[in-house]
C-alpha cells in the first residue's frame, strides 16, 4: 500500500477564500436544486463533494470514478435492505454475497472505476438504518449525480480561472 504525502494546508488568506467559494457554491446548489430540480437530500450530493475534494483533492480525473462509486455504493445501500424485504432469508443471503464481493473487489482493487473508496463510503453511509429506511433512492441517486455535475462544473470553472498564465 502506497502512501500520499499530505498536501500542506494553504496560507489563511488562501483558506478564507475557499472556504467563501465553498459556502456560495453550497448555497448555490440548495438553491438550484430545491427550486429548479426538486432534490431534498442534500446530504448526499455534500457528502460526493467531500470525498471527493479531501480524498481525491478535486481532481477531475477522479472525478466520474468517484461519481460512479457513489452511484455504486447507493445501489449496495438500497439493495441490501430491498432483496431481504422481498425475497426474505434468500435475500438477505443475496444481499450479504453482494456486500461480500463488493468488499472483495474493493480488496483487490480489480474494478476500481465501480467498486471504490467513495463506492464503500456510501455503502457505509445510507445503509444506515436511520437513514436507509427513510431513503428515497431515485431522489439521492439524482441529487448524487446531479450534484456531482454541478460541484464539478465549479471546479472547472475555478481552476479556469485561476490558471497561470504561461
Amino acid at each position: 500500500m502506497s502512501q500520499k504525502l499530505e498536501t500542506p494546508a494553504p496560507p489563511p488568506a488562501i483558506a478564507l477564500v475557499i472556504t467563501i467559494i465553498v459556502v456560495v457554491a453550497f448555497v448555490g446548489w440548495i438553491i438550484l436544486g430545491s427550486k429548479f430540480l426538486g432534490i431534498t437530500s442534500f446530504f448526499a450530493s455534500f457528502l460526493f463533494f467531500w470525498y471527493w475534494a479531501a480524498v481525491e483533492a478535486a481532481d477531475m480525473k477522479q472525478w466520474a470514478q468517484s461519481t460512479i462509486g457513489a452511484l455504486v455504493g447507493l445501489g449496495l445501500a438500497w439493495q441490501s435492505h430491498w432483496l431481504p424485504s422481498e425475497f426474505g432469508t434468500p435475500g438477505f443471503i443475496g444481499s450479504i454475497l453482494l456486500i461480500i464481493a463488493a468488499v472483495y473487489f474493493q480488496i483487490t482493487n480489480k474494478i476500481p472505476l465501480v467498486i471504490n473508496r467513495c463506492a464503500m463510503l456510501f455503502l457505509t453511509v445510507l445503509a444506515a438504518p436511520a437513514i436507509l429506511e427513510k431513503l428515497d433512492t431515485l431522489e439521492v441517486a439524482m441529487a448524487i449525480g446531479l450534484g456531482a455535475l454541478y460541484f464539478g462544473a465549479i471546479i472547472k470553472l475555478v481552476t479556469a480561472l485561476t490558471a497561470k498564465k504561461v
